[in-house]
């Protein structure tokens, strides 16, 4: 990794355990301790204002129990914290260069 291109910033830490990140093109990245790891949009919400997060976890295909021709989906959790802060770093190289 190339560290004069990563100018991801820690901004703060919650009491909760979170780490809020600065990300190269301005937004924030965010690692929870449960597990997931969220983006916020370029944008805020039109109706209300905020700014919406996303989730980055690797999306899984689970099948629908009640109708075979319909998969639901659930997001796969890192529960290891250096890997939460990997999958974020990897995020910020590849996105917001």
């Amino acid at each position: 990794m190339n560290l004069k291109t990563n100018k991801m910033k820690l901004l703060k830490i919650t009491k909760n355990g979170s780490l809020h990140f600065k990300l190269n093109d301005g937004r924030i990245g965010v690692t929870y301790e449960s597990g997931y790891v969220r983006v916020c949009t370029r944008g805020v919400n039109y109706n209300n204002g905020r700014i919406l997060m996303y989730q980055i976890n690797k999306k899984i295909s689970v099948p629908n129990k009640l109708n075979p021709k319909w998969n639901n989906y659930k997001r796969e959790l890192i529960p290891n914290h250096i890997e939460r802060i990997q999958h974020l770093l990897d995020f910020n190289a590849k996105n917001c260069g």
